[in-house]
């Protein structure tokens, strides 16, 4: 099983995203959208995992005395890599940033990387573009401002199930914060 750890955006927050994104999407129909039911934060990804009754045991252990939390939406961006990938970013908070070193430290005995836990929301991925299509992108990004903000109290594990098209995530377990 694909498995990945993530919080699952509340249905009225899915609702209220993807009105804010309307016009965003008119105007970039060439990006691929991720579906408002599979908008999610991920924690960690697991990958291909055969063991998930003991990681299931793990994370109800682990997440025993995590506190619920608040997320306020920040603003779009992009990361670049072979594509653009356009995300919704989210002010820092130190009760995710604590929960998902608890788990990375805990699961990652193998690949201990230094790279930085981001909370963001990832909304399309599109095709690499040129400098100044890529500038343009950027500037009408910081021009529109999303506002969404949600209370975390349960992070979900998830299987990912990759179609032709488009995944489709699985509910494998849900963890409650207290």
């Amino acid at each position: 099983m694909r498995l990945f750890l993530a919080i699952e955006i509340p249905q009225k927050i899915k609702e209220k995203l993807e009105k804010q994104l309307f016009f965003l999407k008119k105007q970039y129909p060439q990006f691929s959208w991720v579906d408002k039911d599979n908008f999610h934060i991920t924690i960690y990804f697991f990958g291909e995992r055969d063991d998930v009754d003991k990681i299931k045991n793990k994370i109800k252990d682990l997440l025993w005395n995590q506190f619920v939390f608040y997320l306020y939406s920040f603003n779009l961006d992009i990361f670049v890599n072979h594509r653009l990938v356009l995300y919704l970013n989210f002010y820092r908070e130190k009760k995710i940033e604590e929960l998902a070193a608890l788990i990375k430290n805990n699961f990652d005995s193998y690949n201990k990387s230094n790279q930085k836990f981001i909370p963001h929301l990832t909304l399309a991925r599109g095709p690499r573009s040129s400098k100044q299509q890529y500038f343009a992108l950027k500037k009408k990004l910081n021009q529109k401002k999303i506002n969404i903000s949600f209370k975390v109290d349960k992070i979900v594990l998830f299987e990912s199930i990759l179609t032709g098209n488009k995944p489709i995530y699985k509910k494998i377990a849900s963890f409650s914060l207290i």
